[in-house]
């Protein structure tokens, strides 16, 4: 209960502090802001929900690849619910990652493999963010000339480098090992099973490394759809800007949003200000950040009213995935 309490805490601190610098940042242009969204094109609006839920059609493809290399097998249909279910569980779960705790929580409850689901989901994140982090980082060096903050740059190049490492530590035995030698040393007994069990999965994935470029194109495609959807939402709100922005600064914010936080509140529109705000208005990013904001609590509890519809789950059961998110976060 206490870890429970600590976890809620941060989080609900970092979103208000973020919240606060946004405030900073746009000096009274909040409310002008809130006016920008009454023109929207619903039109428009309509079109990136759509770009939304076909884009599922792609990472869900990912995700069943990667299960297939484990023999986890669930159907297509029931993948795209649980990818669908987990923008809701984004919101509420204590932990970044909320969304593939409660996927792969469902994906062990279908296959009755607890490790093999974990690794799968832990794996489909990977390659989604290695995509992320590839398009920002060749975004940024396509149009650094045009960027005046160096520490967009610095950011972009720590971000890329942690990619690397992890890029090493999926791909290569000689790097995981003494990564796995060195958490069995520090790891309490009872969780030096699960590590050995985790790295045995992983073996599994090297062993077909013929996949990855496929799960790799394939997520640049997911990503690239994302981006896409992010800047027909502008489009919406009549903000012009070329789409070559939003391919790099999207991966930032997505990045910035992982933050321990309230569902992403507070940091995401800190983000999306402070990196637009060279390019509009200060009123226009102020829009472009809630309609964003909009546009993923409305993804959001339309997928918790479609999770609701169809049986949805006990409070115990949400209690244990719960729980398994502060561990996650803590």
């Amino acid at each position: 209960m206490f870890k429970k309490i600590c976890t809620l805490l941060i989080r609900v601190l970092v979103s208000i502090f973020s919240l606060a610098i946004m405030f900073f940042m746009v000096k009274g242009e909040f409310f002008e802001g809130i006016a920008h969204l009454k023109n929207t094109n619903l039109l428009l609006l309509l079109l990136a929900v759509l770009i939304n839920f076909l884009s599922l059609v792609i990472v869900t493809f990912r995700l069943k690849t990667i299960m297939s290399i484990q023999k986890l097998k669930i159907g297509f249909a029931r993948l795209y619910y649980l990818w669908s279910i987990s923008f809701f569980f984004n919101l509420f779960l204590p932990s970044a990652v909320g969304g593939d705790i409660a996927k792969a929580y469902y994906i062990a409850k279908d296959t009755g493999k607890k490790i093999a689901s974990a690794t799968a989901v832990l794996l489909d994140r990977f390659f989604g963010l290695l995509a992320t982090v590839s398009i920002g980082f060749t975004a940024y060096l396509l149009g650094r000339g045009h960027i005046a903050d160096p520490r967009i740059g610095e950011a972009i190049f720590l971000i890329t480098g942690i990619a690397i490492i992890g890029t090493l530590f999926i791909m290569s035995r000689r790097f995981s090992k003494p990564a796995k030698l060195l958490l069995l040393k520090f790891a309490p007994q009872k969780l030096k099973e699960v590590i050995t069990r985790l790295f045995e999965a992983l073996d599994v994935y090297r062993s077909h490394k013929s996949y990855f470029l496929t799960l790799f194109l394939t997520s640049l495609l997911a990503q690239a759809a994302f981006i896409l959807m992010v800047y027909v939402l502008a489009q919406s709100i009549h903000i012009h800007l070329p789409i070559t922005i939003f391919f790099l600064f999207m991966p930032l914010i997505t990045m910035i949003s992982m933050l321990p936080s309230i569902g992403g509140l507070g940091v995401r529109e800190a983000a999306t200000v402070y990196l637009f705000k060279d390019y509009v208005t200060l009123d226009q990013a102020v829009a472009l950040s809630l309609i964003f904001d909009f546009f993923v609590y409305g993804i959001g509890f339309a997928c918790g009213i479609l999770y609701a519809i169809r049986g949805g789950a006990s409070i115990d059961e949400i209690e244990r995935i719960e729980n398994i998110s502060v561990k996650a976060d803590s």
